[in-house]
């Protein structure tokens, strides 16, 4: 049993291990379908808009990542969980990212600038920490998952040793 994962309805009930990886996955999966639906691009988006909490997608990506045995799903859960970057709190209305031309600069109102600039650095420094994260999750996926090469427990002259041979 899984110690202290409480469903909030019903706080009396512990949740398994199985019931807190299927909810994990349950939460990537609606994560990935939002994704699909609002294609963020480079854009930044508002965490109210995120079909749950910022935290939760998070260790429910690092909680699959490190349990998917596959090294290819797994790079692409992490390039989808960095995603969770781009969504920030308070930020408002989508703040699409375009490149401007040379031509059209236009003056910014000074406390425009600087609530984007300190945005845009949360931004940097959640990219860092999601990576650093996903790729630790990762990491402890392969530790588990690598092909372990165990010699059979029998030696040439058809012995048995129940711990195998070095």
């Amino acid at each position: 049993m899984a110690r202290a994962y409480r469903n909030p309805s019903a706080p009396e009930t512990e949740w398994s291990d199985t019931d807190v990886l299927a909810k994990a996955h349950y939460l990537v999966d609606a994560f990935l379908a939002f994704l699909r639906l609002e294609r963020p691009q480079n854009d930044i988006l508002d965490t109210a808009c995120l079909p749950a909490s910022k935290p939760s997608l998070i260790s429910a990506f690092r909680l699959v990542i490190a349990t998917e045995p596959r090294g290819e799903v797994r790079e692409a859960l992490s390039c989808a969980g960095r995603v969770l970057a781009q969504f920030q709190n308070r930020v408002g209305m989508r703040i699409s990212v375009t490149p401007a031309c040379s031509t059209q600069i236009h003056e910014r109102n000074a406390t425009e600038g600087g609530a984007l600039e300190r945005v845009l650095h949360q931004i940097d420094e959640d990219t860092r920490r999601l990576r650093a994260l996903l790729g630790r999750a990762c990491e402890i996926a392969e530790s588990r998952f690598q092909r372990r090469y165990a010699r059979p427990p029998f030696q040439d002259d058809g012995t048995y040793t129940w711990y195998g041979h070095c």
